[in-house]
């Protein structure tokens, strides 16, 4: 026989699946095609350092949730899980100069539907060039003069993107801008890791024919009264 305690525990459990099962109906994932989009930026290391960046951003996924509230407003979340590759290169005025590839990974936040702000992880190689004639002497005492002489460096960091995306807005343009502060350390740096604070202007492109096919998860929530 069963008791009461177990009925109440069943019905019990019965209810918490229905409601997850009502919360849970509406999401639906499927495979769409999104922008790959082609970007240029100014860079600049403090205290001096300048130069110029280019890559690429590919979206691996994306999450569309719309939460409808008691009063009947809906709030919109929307982000995208992305990753990023950089090839760049700056100039230190009388110290270095440097090559450098950055790849990232990260989520990218929606606001107001054209606004978007991201945080990314990254990591890379840049090989650094010395500003200036380097020369070393052999066993012999001959002098000789090291062209491009410099270093190989691994660096990691973090970024935070705050931009404005033109082709989610009422008249659609391929194009968005953003800016994108970071710190980052370089390493090994005198047995120790040098960190930086760089900022960065960026102009992306979308052409037409730069897709990807990423998931796409869409999921409605209402709030029981």
């Amino acid at each position: 026989m069963i008791t009461k305690p177990v009925k109440r525990l069943c019905c019990l459990l019965m209810v918490t699946v229905l409601l997850k099962v009502h919360l849970e109906a509406q999401d639906s994932m499927r495979i769409v095609a999104m922008p790959v989009f082609i970007h240029g930026n100014f860079f600049y290391d403090f205290p001096r350092s300048t130069g110029f960046a280019g890559g690429v951003d590919l979206p691996l996924q994306s999450k569309l949730k719309t939460i409808t509230h008691q009063n009947g407003r809906q709030t919109v979340k929307h982000r995208d899980l992305i990753v990023a590759g950089d090839l760049g290169f700056y100039h230190y005025a009388f110290n270095n100069s440097g090559l450098y590839f950055i790849s990232s990974i990260g989520k990218r936040f929606y606001k107001l539907r054209t606004y978007y702000f991201e945080m990314r992880a990254n990591i890379g190689l840049l090989r650094t060039f010395y500003d200036g004639r380097v020369y070393t002497v052999d066993d012999n005492g001959n002098v000789k003069e090291k062209k491009n002489f410099g270093r190989y460096y691994a660096v990691t960091g973090l970024s935070f993107v705050f931009g404005h995306d033109f082709e989610r807005s009422k008249k659609p343009r391929p194009i968005a801008i953003d800016i994108k502060p970071s710190l980052w350390l370089q390493y090994p740096y005198n047995s120790y890791a040098l960190p930086h604070l760089s900022v960065e202007l960026g102009l992306k492109y979308h052409f037409q024919r730069f897709y990807i096919h990423s998931k796409l998860q869409k999921s409605t929530r209402q709030p029981y009264k």
